[in-house]
């Protein structure tokens, strides 16, 4: 038996067994530095603050060391490129934790530094499945507009073009496009959304709805939520396409997931109901750059700092403080009309009920 798939095993066992388990996803707020000043973001307060407590590469390290087996990494922010040494802490998660899959939240600026580190991190993960997500909410100045930094469009499109390249040597890099549906771009993302498509050579188009307290409240708006479900329900085809590229078990597993999981977010977002419970501080845990350790972006409580427990995420994940945090899930304020995306897909993979739509979109894909 194969040490990645003995990994696969163990995070399977982590996410099926019964009880509070150690978590399969981590978000990992790799630095609070950003380029941008984006009017939707929800973690504007911390950008550009705390550059001296970031871990180190030996910290993630034991914090990898300490998780073991993953199904997912994301790696976020501010925008995780603007890390010199980001290649390095990639590494350690893909030495310990084996997750199928990694993910990159950047803001696509910086094209020659993300060529580079995606790259090197290629080299080094040479089994690794790596997703580049790229931000992208309008076409032109509008985008730039929105997130506050002049030749932002220019160079996501060209960040994209240049992953793509890279697309040609490692067969396990997807190029995804993030698109946040928001107050303020309403009226014309249906249209970015179906530009995308047509002229960028991503693999899925991600819509997000805004979410938490951005920096502009006006980007909060009800009429985002009909908007997201028409993007969706044209981008169907598109996801569920089988012959659009030759598609791995991965490939597939993402893909079922995330078309049952835009049916999930729809009916939470226009009911405030939902058939799942939040994966947060149950498969999904968050870490920021100064270690801090919760269950979940949209809420303060916070179990502890991993460097103050000498690296041992049993001791956090199983406080008092974590299993607290546990019972009040989809009970506080915070939780009400929740469609965070990230909580969401991990908990699908738990919710026996969603089984059946994950194998019908499966099976979709095989036709």
């Amino acid at each position: 038996m194969t040490q990645k798939l003995m990994h696969k095993i163990s995070a399977s066992k982590k996410l099926f067994s019964p009880g509070a388990q150690k978590p399969i996803y981590l978000l990992n707020f790799v630095t609070n530095s950003c380029n941008a000043a984006c009017d939707h973001c929800f973690y504007w307060e911390e950008l550009n603050t705390k550059k001296n407590q970031e871990l180190t590469v030996e910290e993630h390290s034991k914090v990898a060391q300490s998780l073991g087996s993953m199904f997912q990494i994301t790696f976020t922010g501010g925008s995780p490129e603007l890390r010199k040494d980001l290649p390095e802490i990639v590494y350690e998660y893909y030495r310990y934790c084996k997750p199928s899959n990694m993910t990159f939240c950047m803001l696509g600026y910086n094209t020659e530094r993300i060529i580079e580190h995606v790259t090197k991190m290629l080299q080094k993960c040479s089994s690794q499945q790596i997703t580049i997500g790229i931000s992208l909410d309008g076409l032109g100045e509008e985008h730039d507009n929105y997130r506050k930094l002049k030749g932002l469009f220019e160079r996501v499109v060209k960040t994209v073009n240049e992953l793509h390249k890279l697309q040609n040597h490692y067969p396990n890099l997807r190029i995804a496009i993030g698109m946040v549906v928001h107050g303020l771009n309403i009226h014309k993302v249906e249209n970015s959304a179906l530009w995308v498509r047509n002229n960028l050579p991503v693999d899925i188009l991600k819509p997000i709805l805004v979410r938490g307290n951005p920096l502009n409240p006006e980007t909060r708006n009800d009429e985002c939520i009909g908007i997201y479900d028409k993007i969706v329900d044209r981008d169907r085809q598109w996801l569920m396409d089988k012959n659009a590229k030759k598609l791995n078990l991965i490939d597939k597993v993402i893909r079922a997931k995330e078309n049952v999981q835009r049916d999930v977010i729809k009916k939470i977002s226009s009911t405030n109901t939902s058939d799942i419970t939040c994966s947060g501080g149950r498969e999904t845990a968050v870490m920021y750059p100064s270690g801090n350790i919760t269950g979940c972006e949209m809420r303060d409580d916070v179990f502890g700092n991993i460097r103050e427990h000498e690296f041992n995420f049993n001791a956090l994940w199983f406080s008092d403080k974590a299993h607290s945090f546990r019972k009040t899930v989809g009970q506080v304020r915070e939780c009400e009309g929740c469609y965070h995306h990230c909580f969401i897909s991990p908990a699908i993979f738990r919710t026996p009920s969603m089984w059946p739509r994950i194998a019908k979109s499966i099976l979709a894909l095989n036709d």
